[in-house]
Protein backbone atom coordinates (compact mmCIF):
# COMPACT_ATOMS: atom_id res chain seq x y z
CA UNK A 1 0.00 0.00 0.00
CA UNK A 2 1.46 3.40 -0.97
CA UNK A 3 1.97 6.21 1.49
CA UNK A 4 1.36 8.83 -1.22
CA UNK A 5 -1.83 10.82 -0.70
CA UNK A 6 -4.59 10.98 -3.28
CA UNK A 7 -7.93 12.71 -3.45
CA UNK A 8 -9.02 15.31 -0.87
CA UNK A 9 -6.17 14.48 1.50
CA UNK A 10 -3.61 15.29 -1.18
CA UNK A 11 -5.38 18.56 -1.92
CA UNK A 12 -5.40 19.58 1.75
CA UNK A 13 -1.68 18.87 2.08
CA UNK A 14 -0.88 20.69 -1.14
CA UNK A 15 -2.78 23.72 0.13
CA UNK A 16 -0.88 23.53 3.40
CA UNK A 17 2.47 23.40 1.60
CA UNK A 18 1.58 26.58 -0.24
CA UNK A 19 0.12 28.32 2.79
CA UNK A 20 3.46 29.43 4.19
CA UNK A 21 3.99 31.90 1.35
CA UNK A 22 0.82 33.79 2.30
CA UNK A 23 1.87 34.52 5.87
CA UNK A 24 -0.60 31.99 7.21
CA UNK A 25 0.28 28.61 8.68
CA UNK A 26 3.62 27.25 7.48
CA UNK A 27 3.36 24.55 4.85
CA UNK A 28 3.68 20.91 5.81
CA UNK A 29 7.15 20.67 4.25
CA UNK A 30 8.36 23.55 6.42
CA UNK A 31 6.77 22.08 9.55
CA UNK A 32 8.54 18.80 8.78
CA UNK A 33 11.88 20.52 8.12
CA UNK A 34 11.75 22.34 11.45
CA UNK A 35 10.70 19.36 13.58
CA UNK A 36 13.27 17.12 11.86
CA UNK A 37 16.00 19.62 12.67
CA UNK A 38 14.80 19.97 16.27
CA UNK A 39 14.92 16.18 16.60
CA UNK A 40 18.26 15.77 14.82
CA UNK A 41 20.20 18.15 17.07
CA UNK A 42 19.27 16.02 20.08
CA UNK A 43 21.18 13.01 18.70
CA UNK A 44 24.66 12.68 20.19
CA UNK A 45 27.90 11.86 18.39
CA UNK A 46 27.47 8.15 19.01
CA UNK A 47 24.09 8.16 17.28
CA UNK A 48 21.95 7.84 20.41
CA UNK A 49 19.01 10.01 21.40
CA UNK A 50 19.22 10.23 25.20
CA UNK A 51 16.04 11.99 26.28
CA UNK A 52 15.26 12.20 30.02
CA UNK A 53 12.17 10.65 31.50
CA UNK A 54 10.09 13.18 33.42
CA UNK A 55 9.84 12.79 37.18
CA UNK A 56 6.90 10.85 38.58
CA UNK A 57 5.03 11.02 41.86
CA UNK A 58 5.17 7.29 42.72
CA UNK A 59 8.96 6.94 42.55
CA UNK A 60 9.51 10.31 44.23
CA UNK A 61 7.25 9.32 47.13
CA UNK A 62 8.97 5.94 47.53
CA UNK A 63 12.41 7.55 47.65
CA UNK A 64 11.22 10.12 50.19
CA UNK A 65 9.80 7.38 52.41
CA UNK A 66 13.00 5.34 52.09
CA UNK A 67 15.16 8.33 53.04
CA UNK A 68 12.98 8.94 56.09
CA UNK A 69 13.37 5.31 57.18
CA UNK A 70 17.13 5.44 56.66
CA UNK A 71 17.45 8.95 58.15
CA UNK A 72 19.47 9.92 55.10
CA UNK A 73 19.98 12.99 52.89
CA UNK A 74 17.79 15.57 54.63
CA UNK A 75 18.28 18.12 51.84
CA UNK A 76 17.07 15.61 49.25
CA UNK A 77 14.10 14.81 51.49
CA UNK A 78 13.17 18.49 51.53
CA UNK A 79 13.47 18.79 47.77
CA UNK A 80 11.36 15.68 47.19
CA UNK A 81 8.71 17.00 49.53
CA UNK A 82 8.65 20.26 47.57
CA UNK A 83 8.35 18.33 44.29
CA UNK A 84 5.40 16.33 45.62
CA UNK A 85 3.68 19.52 46.80
CA UNK A 86 3.83 21.11 43.35
CA UNK A 87 3.43 18.01 41.17
CA UNK A 88 0.08 17.51 39.48
CA UNK A 89 -1.24 13.97 40.04
CA UNK A 90 -2.02 11.99 36.88
CA UNK A 91 -4.81 9.70 37.95
CA UNK A 92 -6.27 8.38 41.18
CA UNK A 93 -3.23 6.41 42.34
CA UNK A 94 -0.92 9.40 42.30
CA UNK A 95 -3.55 11.60 43.95
CA UNK A 96 -4.05 9.07 46.76
CA UNK A 97 -0.28 8.78 47.32
CA UNK A 98 0.18 12.56 47.50
CA UNK A 99 -2.75 12.91 49.89
CA UNK A 100 -1.44 10.09 52.09
CA UNK A 101 2.05 11.62 52.34
CA UNK A 102 0.55 15.03 53.06
CA UNK A 103 -1.66 13.70 55.84
CA UNK A 104 -4.84 14.55 53.95
CA UNK A 105 -7.84 12.19 53.70
CA UNK A 106 -7.54 10.01 50.61
CA UNK A 107 -10.01 7.94 48.64
CA UNK A 108 -8.22 4.60 49.05
CA UNK A 109 -11.46 2.63 48.75
CA UNK A 110 -12.26 4.18 45.38
CA UNK A 111 -8.75 3.49 44.17
CA UNK A 112 -8.87 -0.16 45.23
CA UNK A 113 -12.24 -0.58 43.54
CA UNK A 114 -10.75 0.85 40.34
CA UNK A 115 -7.77 -1.49 40.52
CA UNK A 116 -10.14 -4.43 40.95
CA UNK A 117 -11.82 -3.44 37.68
CA UNK A 118 -8.52 -3.01 35.79
CA UNK A 119 -7.74 -5.67 33.21
CA UNK A 120 -4.22 -6.54 32.10
CA UNK A 121 -2.70 -9.74 30.79
CA UNK A 122 -0.33 -9.75 33.77
CA UNK A 123 -3.05 -8.61 36.17
CA UNK A 124 -2.02 -10.55 39.28
CA UNK A 125 1.59 -9.36 39.11
CA UNK A 126 0.62 -5.77 38.32
CA UNK A 127 -1.92 -5.73 41.14
CA UNK A 128 0.67 -7.10 43.57
CA UNK A 129 3.12 -4.35 42.64
CA UNK A 130 0.48 -1.63 42.98
CA UNK A 131 -0.68 -3.05 46.33
CA UNK A 132 2.94 -3.14 47.52
CA UNK A 133 3.33 0.53 46.58
CA UNK A 134 0.14 1.40 48.44
CA UNK A 135 1.32 -0.57 51.48
CA UNK A 136 4.66 1.26 51.55
CA UNK A 137 2.82 4.59 51.34
CA UNK A 138 0.60 3.61 54.28
CA UNK A 139 -2.58 3.49 52.20
CA UNK A 140 -3.17 -0.27 52.21
CA UNK A 141 -3.56 -1.91 55.64
CA UNK A 142 -0.96 -4.59 56.35
CA UNK A 143 -3.60 -7.28 56.61
CA UNK A 144 -4.94 -6.43 53.18
CA UNK A 145 -1.68 -7.12 51.38
CA UNK A 146 -1.91 -10.16 49.08
CA UNK A 147 0.52 -13.04 49.53
CA UNK A 148 3.02 -12.87 46.64
CA UNK A 149 3.35 -16.65 46.73
CA UNK A 150 -0.21 -16.96 45.44
CA UNK A 151 1.18 -16.01 42.01
CA UNK A 152 2.11 -19.21 40.19
CA UNK A 153 5.90 -19.56 39.93
CA UNK A 154 7.29 -19.31 36.41
CA UNK A 155 10.12 -17.45 34.61
CA UNK A 156 9.65 -13.67 34.72
CA UNK A 157 11.25 -10.51 33.39
CA UNK A 158 14.15 -9.51 35.64
CA UNK A 159 12.31 -6.61 37.30
CA UNK A 160 9.23 -8.72 37.88
CA UNK A 161 11.36 -11.37 39.58
CA UNK A 162 12.98 -8.71 41.78
CA UNK A 163 9.71 -7.04 42.78
CA UNK A 164 8.07 -10.41 43.54
CA UNK A 165 11.03 -11.24 45.78
CA UNK A 166 10.86 -7.83 47.48
CA UNK A 167 7.08 -8.05 47.89
CA UNK A 168 7.44 -11.45 49.57
CA UNK A 169 9.96 -10.03 52.06
CA UNK A 170 7.75 -7.01 52.77
CA UNK A 171 4.70 -9.24 53.17
CA UNK A 172 6.54 -11.46 55.62
CA UNK A 173 7.86 -8.45 57.53
CA UNK A 174 4.37 -6.96 57.82
CA UNK A 175 3.07 -10.22 59.28
CA UNK A 176 6.05 -10.83 61.57
CA UNK A 177 4.58 -8.60 64.25
CA UNK A 178 7.13 -8.23 67.00
CA UNK A 179 9.89 -9.98 65.08
CA UNK A 180 13.08 -7.94 64.73
CA UNK A 181 14.52 -6.82 61.40
CA UNK A 182 16.64 -9.47 59.76
CA UNK A 183 15.16 -12.35 61.77
CA UNK A 184 12.74 -14.99 60.48
CA UNK A 185 9.15 -14.57 61.49
CA UNK A 186 7.21 -16.96 63.70
CA UNK A 187 6.24 -20.44 62.61
CA UNK A 188 3.37 -20.33 60.14
CA UNK A 189 4.38 -16.90 58.81
CA UNK A 190 3.78 -16.53 55.02
CA UNK A 191 7.53 -16.78 54.45
CA UNK A 192 9.26 -17.97 57.60
CA UNK A 193 12.53 -19.58 58.56
CA UNK A 194 14.77 -20.71 55.75
CA UNK A 195 12.33 -19.62 53.05
CA UNK A 196 12.52 -15.99 54.16
CA UNK A 197 16.30 -16.15 54.40
CA UNK A 198 16.41 -17.51 50.86
CA UNK A 199 14.34 -14.58 49.57
CA UNK A 200 16.56 -12.13 51.43
CA UNK A 201 19.69 -13.73 49.98
CA UNK A 202 18.22 -13.67 46.47
CA UNK A 203 17.42 -9.96 46.75
CA UNK A 204 20.96 -9.14 47.87
CA UNK A 205 22.48 -11.24 45.08
CA UNK A 206 20.32 -9.61 42.41
CA UNK A 207 21.08 -6.07 43.60
CA UNK A 208 24.79 -6.78 44.05
CA UNK A 209 25.13 -8.21 40.54
CA UNK A 210 24.43 -4.82 38.97
CA UNK A 211 27.16 -2.13 38.69
CA UNK A 212 27.67 -0.11 41.88
CA UNK A 213 25.83 3.21 42.24
CA UNK A 214 23.73 2.60 39.14
CA UNK A 215 19.95 2.35 39.00
CA UNK A 216 19.24 -1.38 38.92
CA UNK A 217 18.47 -2.46 35.33
CA UNK A 218 17.61 1.20 34.70
CA UNK A 219 14.31 0.64 36.52
CA UNK A 220 13.92 3.07 39.42
CA UNK A 221 10.58 1.67 40.55
CA UNK A 222 11.87 -1.89 40.90
CA UNK A 223 15.04 -0.64 42.62
CA UNK A 224 13.03 1.39 45.13
CA UNK A 225 10.70 -1.46 46.05
CA UNK A 226 13.74 -3.71 46.48
CA UNK A 227 15.49 -1.20 48.76
CA UNK A 228 12.39 -0.90 50.94
CA UNK A 229 12.55 -4.68 51.34
CA UNK A 230 16.29 -4.53 52.02
CA UNK A 231 15.65 -2.00 54.78
CA UNK A 232 13.74 -4.65 56.77
CA UNK A 233 16.90 -6.70 57.32
CA UNK A 234 19.94 -4.68 56.17
CA UNK A 235 19.23 -1.03 57.03
CA UNK A 236 22.21 1.28 56.56
CA UNK A 237 24.18 -1.30 54.55
CA UNK A 238 26.60 -0.34 51.79
CA UNK A 239 24.20 -1.83 49.24
CA UNK A 240 21.49 0.47 50.61
CA UNK A 241 23.73 3.54 50.55
CA UNK A 242 24.84 2.89 46.97
CA UNK A 243 21.26 2.43 45.82
CA UNK A 244 20.09 5.60 47.52
CA UNK A 245 22.96 7.54 45.93
CA UNK A 246 22.04 6.28 42.46
CA UNK A 247 18.36 7.09 42.86
CA UNK A 248 18.94 10.52 44.36
CA UNK A 249 21.28 11.35 41.48
CA UNK A 250 18.64 10.24 38.98
CA UNK A 251 16.33 13.14 39.82
CA UNK A 252 15.80 15.46 36.86
CA UNK A 253 15.39 19.21 36.45
CA UNK A 254 11.80 18.97 37.72
CA UNK A 255 13.10 17.56 41.02
CA UNK A 256 11.24 14.26 40.71
CA UNK A 257 12.43 10.69 40.38
CA UNK A 258 11.52 9.15 36.99
CA UNK A 259 10.22 5.65 36.39
CA UNK A 260 13.32 4.62 34.42
CA UNK A 261 16.74 6.19 33.91
CA UNK A 262 16.60 6.21 30.12
CA UNK A 263 15.04 4.68 27.03
CA UNK A 264 17.76 5.42 24.52
CA UNK A 265 17.43 2.22 22.50
CA UNK A 266 13.65 2.48 22.11
CA UNK A 267 13.64 6.23 21.47
CA UNK A 268 16.59 6.09 19.06
CA UNK A 269 14.96 3.36 16.98
CA UNK A 270 11.74 5.35 16.58
CA UNK A 271 13.60 8.59 15.91
CA UNK A 272 15.81 6.99 13.27
CA UNK A 273 12.78 5.55 11.48
CA UNK A 274 11.31 9.06 11.47
CA UNK A 275 14.53 10.81 10.35
CA UNK A 276 15.50 8.32 7.62
CA UNK A 277 12.96 9.62 5.05
CA UNK A 278 13.38 13.30 6.05
CA UNK A 279 15.46 15.14 3.44
CA UNK A 280 19.08 15.71 4.49
CA UNK A 281 19.00 13.40 7.51
CA UNK A 282 19.88 10.08 5.88
CA UNK A 283 23.52 10.09 7.15
CA UNK A 284 22.34 10.78 10.68
CA UNK A 285 19.81 7.95 10.52
CA UNK A 286 22.60 5.64 9.31
CA UNK A 287 24.73 6.59 12.33
CA UNK A 288 21.80 5.92 14.61
CA UNK A 289 21.38 2.53 13.00
CA UNK A 290 25.03 1.71 13.63
CA UNK A 291 24.62 2.70 17.28
CA UNK A 292 21.60 0.42 17.64
CA UNK A 293 23.38 -2.46 15.92
CA UNK A 294 26.09 -2.16 18.56
CA UNK A 295 23.51 -2.50 21.37
CA UNK A 296 22.19 -5.92 20.29
CA UNK A 297 22.41 -8.58 23.02
CA UNK A 298 23.89 -12.04 22.71
CA UNK A 299 20.40 -13.59 22.56
CA UNK A 300 19.69 -11.58 19.37
CA UNK A 301 17.30 -9.15 21.05
CA UNK A 302 17.44 -5.58 22.25
CA UNK A 303 16.47 -4.01 25.58
CA UNK A 304 14.97 -0.59 26.12
CA UNK A 305 18.20 1.10 27.24
CA UNK A 306 21.95 0.58 27.40
CA UNK A 307 22.17 -0.85 30.91
CA UNK A 308 19.37 -3.39 31.12
CA UNK A 309 20.08 -7.09 30.65
CA UNK A 310 16.39 -7.75 29.82
CA UNK A 311 15.59 -7.95 26.12
CA UNK A 312 12.04 -7.68 24.79
CA UNK A 313 9.93 -8.14 21.69
CA UNK A 314 9.04 -4.46 21.26
CA UNK A 315 12.57 -3.06 21.09
CA UNK A 316 13.78 -6.01 19.02
CA UNK A 317 11.00 -5.62 16.45
CA UNK A 318 11.63 -1.89 16.09
CA UNK A 319 15.39 -2.31 15.75
CA UNK A 320 15.01 -5.07 13.15
CA UNK A 321 12.56 -2.89 11.22
CA UNK A 322 14.98 0.04 11.27
CA UNK A 323 18.08 -1.92 10.28
CA UNK A 324 16.26 -3.49 7.34
CA UNK A 325 15.02 -0.06 6.27
CA UNK A 326 18.51 1.45 6.41
CA UNK A 327 20.63 -1.29 4.83
CA UNK A 328 19.38 -4.87 4.83
CA UNK A 329 22.69 -6.21 3.49
CA UNK A 330 25.04 -4.34 5.80
CA UNK A 331 23.06 -5.30 8.90
CA UNK A 332 22.07 -8.79 7.68
CA UNK A 333 23.65 -10.68 10.58
CA UNK A 334 22.00 -8.53 13.24
CA UNK A 335 18.68 -8.71 11.40
CA UNK A 336 18.88 -12.50 11.17
CA UNK A 337 19.63 -12.81 14.90
CA UNK A 338 16.76 -10.45 15.70
CA UNK A 339 14.37 -12.43 13.53
CA UNK A 340 15.35 -15.64 15.29
CA UNK A 341 14.82 -13.95 18.66
CA UNK A 342 11.30 -12.97 17.64
CA UNK A 343 10.52 -16.38 16.15
CA UNK A 344 11.53 -18.09 19.37
CA UNK A 345 9.08 -16.01 21.40
CA UNK A 346 5.93 -16.66 19.40
CA UNK A 347 3.21 -18.22 21.51
CA UNK A 348 1.42 -21.36 20.39
CA UNK A 349 -1.87 -19.48 19.99
CA UNK A 350 -0.28 -17.06 17.51
CA UNK A 351 0.49 -13.91 19.48
CA UNK A 352 3.74 -12.52 20.84
CA UNK A 353 4.39 -11.60 24.50
CA UNK A 354 6.51 -8.71 25.70
CA UNK A 355 9.30 -10.70 27.31
CA UNK A 356 9.06 -14.48 27.46
CA UNK A 357 7.35 -17.19 25.44
CA UNK A 358 4.35 -18.49 27.35
CA UNK A 359 3.48 -15.11 28.85
CA UNK A 360 0.22 -13.46 27.78
CA UNK A 361 0.32 -12.21 24.19
CA UNK A 362 0.29 -8.44 23.74
CA UNK A 363 -1.24 -6.59 20.79
CA UNK A 364 1.61 -4.08 20.44
CA UNK A 365 4.19 -6.84 20.54
CA UNK A 366 2.27 -9.01 18.09
CA UNK A 367 1.87 -6.13 15.65
CA UNK A 368 5.57 -5.27 15.93
CA UNK A 369 6.61 -8.85 15.17
CA UNK A 370 4.32 -8.94 12.12
CA UNK A 371 5.94 -5.74 10.84
CA UNK A 372 9.50 -6.90 11.51
CA UNK A 373 9.36 -10.47 10.16
CA UNK A 374 9.23 -11.09 6.38
CA UNK A 375 6.08 -12.96 5.42
CA UNK A 376 7.98 -14.97 2.82
CA UNK A 377 9.99 -16.73 5.53
CA UNK A 378 7.72 -16.57 8.55
CA UNK A 379 4.23 -16.85 7.12
CA UNK A 380 3.48 -19.89 9.28
CA UNK A 381 3.94 -17.70 12.38
CA UNK A 382 2.52 -14.47 11.01
CA UNK A 383 -0.83 -15.83 9.80
CA UNK A 384 -1.92 -16.86 13.31
CA UNK A 385 -0.44 -13.64 14.71
CA UNK A 386 -2.59 -11.56 12.37
CA UNK A 387 -5.54 -13.65 13.44
CA UNK A 388 -4.87 -12.64 17.05
CA UNK A 389 -4.90 -8.98 16.01
CA UNK A 390 -8.11 -9.32 14.03
CA UNK A 391 -9.88 -11.16 16.82
CA UNK A 392 -8.93 -8.39 19.27
CA UNK A 393 -10.75 -5.63 17.39
CA UNK A 394 -13.57 -4.08 19.42
CA UNK A 395 -17.13 -3.68 18.17
CA UNK A 396 -16.56 0.04 17.52
CA UNK A 397 -13.48 -0.67 15.36
CA UNK A 398 -10.88 0.24 17.98
CA UNK A 399 -8.19 -1.83 19.68
CA UNK A 400 -7.35 -1.86 23.39
CA UNK A 401 -4.08 -0.02 24.14
CA UNK A 402 -1.45 -1.92 26.10
CA UNK A 403 1.85 -0.10 26.74
CA UNK A 404 0.37 3.22 25.65
CA UNK A 405 -2.64 5.22 26.76
CA UNK A 406 -3.96 6.54 23.45
CA UNK A 407 -6.24 4.41 21.33
CA UNK A 408 -4.79 5.91 18.16
CA UNK A 409 -1.36 4.54 19.09
CA UNK A 410 -2.65 0.98 19.19
CA UNK A 411 -4.65 1.49 16.00
CA UNK A 412 -1.67 2.87 14.06
CA UNK A 413 0.62 -0.01 15.06
CA UNK A 414 -1.97 -2.69 14.29
CA UNK A 415 -3.02 -1.20 10.95
CA UNK A 416 0.63 -1.05 9.90
CA UNK A 417 0.86 -4.75 10.77
CA UNK A 418 -2.29 -5.62 8.84
CA UNK A 419 -0.83 -3.90 5.78
CA UNK A 420 1.86 -6.62 5.74
CA UNK A 421 -0.64 -9.36 4.86
CA UNK A 422 0.11 -10.32 1.23
CA UNK A 423 -2.61 -10.43 -1.42
CA UNK A 424 -1.97 -14.14 -1.86
CA UNK A 425 -3.48 -14.74 1.59
CA UNK A 426 -6.92 -14.00 0.18
CA UNK A 427 -9.10 -14.78 3.21
CA UNK A 428 -6.79 -13.10 5.70
CA UNK A 429 -6.30 -10.10 3.38
CA UNK A 430 -10.07 -9.67 3.07
CA UNK A 431 -10.49 -9.78 6.87
CA UNK A 432 -7.61 -7.34 7.28
CA UNK A 433 -9.18 -4.88 4.81
CA UNK A 434 -12.47 -5.04 6.69
CA UNK A 435 -10.70 -4.43 10.01
CA UNK A 436 -8.83 -1.46 8.56
CA UNK A 437 -12.07 0.06 7.30
CA UNK A 438 -13.69 -0.28 10.74
CA UNK A 439 -10.64 1.22 12.49
CA UNK A 440 -10.52 4.13 10.05
CA UNK A 441 -14.21 4.79 10.65
CA UNK A 442 -13.58 4.80 14.40
CA UNK A 443 -10.77 7.35 14.05
CA UNK A 444 -12.82 9.53 11.74
CA UNK A 445 -15.80 9.51 14.12
CA UNK A 446 -13.74 10.06 17.28
CA UNK A 447 -11.89 13.14 16.04
CA UNK A 448 -12.43 16.24 18.15
CA UNK A 449 -13.99 19.45 16.93
CA UNK A 450 -10.53 21.06 16.93
CA UNK A 451 -9.30 18.45 14.44
CA UNK A 452 -7.25 16.49 16.95
CA UNK A 453 -7.58 13.32 19.00
CA UNK A 454 -7.23 12.62 22.70
CA UNK A 455 -6.27 9.39 24.46
CA UNK A 456 -9.87 8.20 24.16
CA UNK A 457 -12.94 9.72 22.52
CA UNK A 458 -14.19 12.73 24.42
CA UNK A 459 -10.82 13.62 25.96
CA UNK A 460 -9.01 16.86 25.10
CA UNK A 461 -6.84 16.60 22.02
CA UNK A 462 -3.10 16.13 22.46
CA UNK A 463 -0.15 16.08 20.08
CA UNK A 464 0.85 12.43 20.46
CA UNK A 465 -2.64 11.00 20.02
CA UNK A 466 -3.26 13.28 17.04
CA UNK A 467 0.07 12.51 15.35
CA UNK A 468 -0.50 8.76 15.64
CA UNK A 469 -4.06 9.01 14.33
CA UNK A 470 -2.82 11.16 11.46
CA UNK A 471 -0.12 8.59 10.67
CA UNK A 472 -2.71 5.83 10.54
CA UNK A 473 -5.10 7.76 8.31
CA UNK A 474 -2.40 9.10 5.96
CA UNK A 475 -1.29 5.59 5.15
CA UNK A 476 -4.46 3.56 5.42
CA UNK A 477 -7.21 6.05 4.46
CA UNK A 478 -5.68 8.50 1.97
CA UNK A 479 -9.09 9.71 0.79
CA UNK A 480 -9.98 11.11 4.20
CA UNK A 481 -9.60 14.89 4.39
CA UNK A 482 -6.72 15.47 6.80
CA UNK A 483 -6.49 19.23 6.51
CA UNK A 484 -7.97 19.96 9.93
CA UNK A 485 -5.81 17.48 11.89
CA UNK A 486 -2.76 18.86 10.10
CA UNK A 487 -3.78 22.39 11.05
CA UNK A 488 -4.15 21.30 14.69
CA UNK A 489 -0.60 19.91 14.73
CA UNK A 490 0.85 22.90 12.90
CA UNK A 491 -0.63 25.22 15.53
CA UNK A 492 1.09 23.23 18.29
CA UNK A 493 4.62 23.63 16.91
CA UNK A 494 6.97 25.69 19.09
CA UNK A 495 9.24 28.40 17.75
CA UNK A 496 12.24 26.05 17.97
CA UNK A 497 10.43 23.51 15.78
CA UNK A 498 9.62 21.05 18.56
CA UNK A 499 6.34 19.76 19.97
CA UNK A 500 5.05 18.97 23.46
CA UNK A 501 2.38 16.55 24.60
CA UNK A 502 0.96 14.79 27.58
CA UNK A 503 2.45 11.39 28.42
CA UNK A 504 1.32 8.44 26.32
CA UNK A 505 3.49 5.53 27.54
CA UNK A 506 2.44 3.45 30.53
CA UNK A 507 4.53 1.33 32.89
CA UNK A 508 3.66 -0.49 34.95
CA UNK A 509 0.31 -0.28 33.22
CA UNK A 510 -1.71 1.89 33.57
CA UNK A 511 0.70 4.43 35.18
CA UNK A 512 1.82 7.07 32.63
CA UNK A 513 5.44 8.07 32.13
CA UNK A 514 6.81 10.69 29.77
CA UNK A 515 9.74 10.98 27.37
CA UNK A 516 9.04 14.42 25.85
CA UNK A 517 11.00 13.82 22.62
CA UNK A 518 8.43 11.26 21.46
CA UNK A 519 6.11 14.12 20.50
CA UNK A 520 8.66 15.23 17.88
CA UNK A 521 9.17 11.64 16.72
CA UNK A 522 5.52 10.87 16.10
CA UNK A 523 4.76 14.24 14.48
CA UNK A 524 7.67 13.75 12.07
CA UNK A 525 6.43 10.25 11.28
CA UNK A 526 2.97 11.61 10.49
CA UNK A 527 4.35 14.40 8.28
CA UNK A 528 6.54 11.94 6.38
CA UNK A 529 3.47 9.92 5.56
CA UNK A 530 1.47 12.94 4.59
CA UNK A 531 4.08 14.13 2.13
CA UNK A 532 4.50 10.66 0.70
CA UNK A 533 8.07 9.67 1.63
CA UNK A 534 7.32 7.35 4.58
CA UNK A 535 8.27 3.66 4.35
CA UNK A 536 5.48 1.13 3.68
Amino acid sequence: MSDRLIGPAADSVAQSVAAGADGQRPGVAEVRRRVARHLAVQVDGEGALRDRCAGRIIESALLLLLLRKERALPRVQKELQEYLQRARPKGTLERVVVDALSGRPCDADGLLAGLNRARHGSGARKRLLLDTILGLCGVLPDGARPDPREIAPRPQAVWTELTLCAATILHSHAHAGAGTAGQPGPAGDPASGQELLDYQDLLVRRLSAFPVRRVWEGNALAHLVALHALHTYRPGSELMRDGIEALARLRGPDGGVPFIDGQEVFVTSLAALALAPAPGHEPLAARMGQYLASRQHADGGWGYNETTTQTDVDDTARCVELLRTLDAHRFRHGIAAGEEYLRARANDAGGFPTYLRGHTSDLDMTAGAVIALPWSRYGDLLGPAVGVLLDAQQQDGSFEPSWTLSMSSAIQRILDALACVPATETTLRRRADQAVARAVAFLDESRGTDGGWGHVPGRDSDVLSTAQALSALARHAPRVDLGKPLAYLTDQQHEDGGFSSIADQAGPRPLPFDFPVLADVHVLTALNRLIGHGTA
